[in-house]
């Protein structure tokens, strides 16, 4: 999971609530959505040990993409998830080789690794001069992250040469590395077409340091995943060593005492396929699914991420199952679906090569790291919302279920008694305090969401978490308890969006209409800033998309239920008091890109990102075509890079360029008509959109 900055969102009911110690169980809301007696029974059923148990299993496998150790993981799901009575279980094959594009991911080839060790050497004497092995630094069988991923085969014995960072020429000045092993404080692959390519390097010693948080560094022993560039493949290795290690070398190089290293790998790329476990609880419409999502590749052993998830969407598969064929859920009326892909191009190829699961999909809930235990990994648990440009009553879906949860936790922790306590008896017993947030990227998610597939997402993660991509994301960490509340919501939000009918929809209406008011009162304190800052047409702007965008949820309900006639004219009437209480919204002023339209080209379907390959940057060049500042600007999410997602989300072969700019300025922050034409104009030369009524760019 990338690590990126979360918004707050606004929740009213639920800041009343946390600020009334003295409230008792009996005062805590009922259940929303679903029957009493269904969430009885699934508050029952899920087991944190259950999936805590799984979680272990999976913590053996080192899970990189098409290697061996993923393809065991899989099947150890596959095995469980048959034992559990799914049906339809499977693994989906598709080869990947470094040939092979599913739309916008190239496939990268398997990667396994049969040995990898990295020995200091002391000289045996001063009369021979011979080094020998004295103190093994890393070793592969013992802990695999210590070798980079895409790593190729090598043995050198050589001495260590400190670059800093590496990035950069100066790094190297007045420093020979040719046929040395050189030691870098950045990524693998941020140094090795200088290291390697230029100066001739023989190997990298990475000690690049985990993700940013407020723990960052602290711990000085965390050994953190490295990567290489897939593409061209790596024509030597990378080892990872820890901060600790590396300063202690960085201290004797200092005072001019050589250190000599020993390196042998036995590793590398092959053919292979991204093997992707699926499954499914069928309903009588087989036409339509809600579908539960992770990721299950990562280092050994990824227990929080993501293990956690994949074993958090298996139990959600074994409570239902079993509750369904114990007679005391109904079966659902529409199908729900279990995949387990690796990350971010495991769902893009998946969904390309088989786009019956996509037509398919009406909703996603994706679970990416939801079980690290607070007191230990420092983790915030979120409820994620589908981006902006896709506007759905699916957010309010999770909303609710994760304000009970949040409401059922707190009772419990502050009273030592709630109606549906969710805790796990191996587990602990705080209170989850979800955060409802809006979207970040992340995650596979954000392939759902994207513009080519636009399926809704119910996002459940963790951030931060202080071992992330460390050998200490450890089984240890986890909270079996928080495993529980994970697979309840999850359980709870696809048994619910599964079986939505019509006559269910009056009690969904009250929730998307408590969430229509929070949103409307975030979308007024953002409208307010802008205008202090004297920014009064953006602000108009805002509220303008705030109320077309709130009318789109109400319509987003009839995908899967027909409103009755009571809910639509409350429905009506509630949206007249919106735009009566944002009050008057003027019109912008033309402006360039009124009449030019976009529309997505058939192919190829997909963020521009995938994991180890960049559709836009390779396409990009070698038409020679400079990057758009557009796809180098941070919006309100913090993680850069969010302007051009939601750009390329908005193309809907209606929208002008003006109206694209204006929409995009409303999610992400004010912006230039000319910043949205350069990037939509790049996007057709590439050929990922066309102009409607014409093939040139503007």
């Amino acid at each position: 999971m990338s690590a990126l900055k979360i918004a707050r969102s606004l929740c009213a009911a639920s800041v009343v609530f946390l600020l009334s110690p003295a409230l008792s169980a009996q005062t805590t809301a009922p259940p929303p959505l679903l029957p009493e007696p269904a969430v009885r029974a699934l508050a029952a059923e899920v087991s944190g040990t259950a999936a805590k148990r799984n979680l272990q299993d999976l913590t053996l496998f080192h899970r990189m993409r098409g290697s061996r150790g993923f393809r065991a993981a899989a099947e150890r799901v596959r095995d469980r998830a048959q034992e559990y009575g799914l049906s339809e279980v499977e693994i989906v094959e598709l080869p990947a080789d470094g040939t092979i594009f599913y739309g916008t991911q190239r496939s990268r080839p398997a990667w396994d690794v049969d040995f990898a060790e990295l020995w200091e050497q002391r000289q045996a004497g001063a009369d021979t001069g011979a080094w020998v092995d004295a103190e093994r630094i890393a070793s592969w069988e013992a802990r695999p992250i210590v070798l980079a991923q895409d790593s190729a085969s090598g043995e050198v014995g050589a001495e260590l040469v400190d670059v800093g960072a590496g990035t950069a020429e100066a790094d190297y000045q007045g420093k020979d590395v040719r046929g040395k092993l050189v030691l870098t404080s950045s990524q693998p692959g941020a140094v090795y077409a200088l290291a390697v390519d230029k100066h001739g390097a023989a190997g990298l010693v990475s000690y690049a340091q985990n993700q940013v948080t407020g723990w960052w560094k602290e711990d000085e022993t965390l050994v953190r995943w490295g990567h290489l560039n897939t593409f061209p493949a790596p024509k030597t290795f990378a080892f990872m060593v820890s901060l600790k290690q590396a300063r202690a070398w960085q201290e004797r190089l200092a005072k001019g005492q050589p250190v000599r290293l020993r390196a042998s790998v036995r590793a590398g790329q092959h053919p292979g396929a991204y093997s992707i476990a699926t499954a499914v609880i069928p309903g009588a419409d087989r036409a339509h699914e809600v579908v539960l999502s992770c990721h299950l590749d990562h280092q050994r052993p990824g227990a929080n991420d993501n293990a956690s998830g994949c074993a958090s969407i298996l139990e959600t598969g074994r409570a239902l199952a079993k509750l369904i064929r114990e007679g005391k859920l109904a079966a659902p009326r529409r199908t729900i679906r279990f995949v387990w892909p690796p990350e971010i191009e495991g769902t893009i190829s998946l969904l390309n090569a088989r786009p019956d699961f996509a037509a398919r999909a009406l909703a996603v809930i994706h679970m990416d790291m939801v079980g690290g235990d607070a007191e230990i990994t420092k983790a915030v648990f979120h409820v994620t919302r589908s981006p902006k440009s896709l506007p759905t009553f699916v957010n309010d879906v999770g909303a609710a279920f994760g304000r009970f949860v949040n409401e059922q936790s707190y009772a419990l922790a502050a009273t030592g008694a709630a109606p549906y306590s969710l805790v796990d008896p191996e587990g602990s017993k705080r209170a989850l305090q979800a955060e409802l947030v809006d979207f970040t990227e992340g995650s596979d998610h954000q392939v759902w969401t994207e513009g080519s597939f636009r399926v809704p997402a119910i996002y459940l993660n963790d951030w931060p978490d202080r071992y992330i991509h460390t050998h200490a994301d450890a089984v240890a960490n986890i909270d079996p308890t928080k495993l529980l509340r994970a697979a309840f919501l999850g359980a709870a939000s696809a048994y619910y969006l599964a079986g939505l009918d019509a006559a269910q929809v009056p009690a969904l209406w009250q929730e998307v209409r408590r969430g229509s008011l929070e949103r409307t009162a975030e979308a007024l304190a953002r409208a307010d800033r802008l205008r202090a800052a004297g920014e009064v047409e953006e602000a108009a702007n805002l509220l303008r998309f705030h109320l077309a965008y709130e009318a789109a949820v109400v319509d987003s309900i009839g995908r899967f239920a027909a409103p009755p006639a009571e809910v639509r004219k409350e429905a009506e009437a509630f949206l007249t008091g919106l735009r009566s209480l944002v009050g008057p919204v003027p019109a912008m002023k033309s402006a360039a890109g009124e009449t030019v339209v976009y529309h997505r080209a058939t192919d190829p379907k997909g963020p521009m990102g995938g994991f180890g390959y960049d559709w836009f940057e390779d396409h990009s060049a070698a038409k020679s075509i400079p990057s758009p500042a557009l796809m180098k600007r941070t919006g309100l999410w913090g993680g850069g890079g969010e302007y051009a997602y939601e750009a390329l989300n908005l193309v809907d072969g209606r929208r002008t360029v003006r109206q694209i700019r204006d929409d995009l300025a409303a999610i992400c922050g004010p912006l230039s008509v000319a910043e949205v034409a350069e990037y939509l104009a790049a996007m057709e030369k590439i050929g990922v959109l066309l102009r409607e009524g014409g093939p040139h760019a503007p």
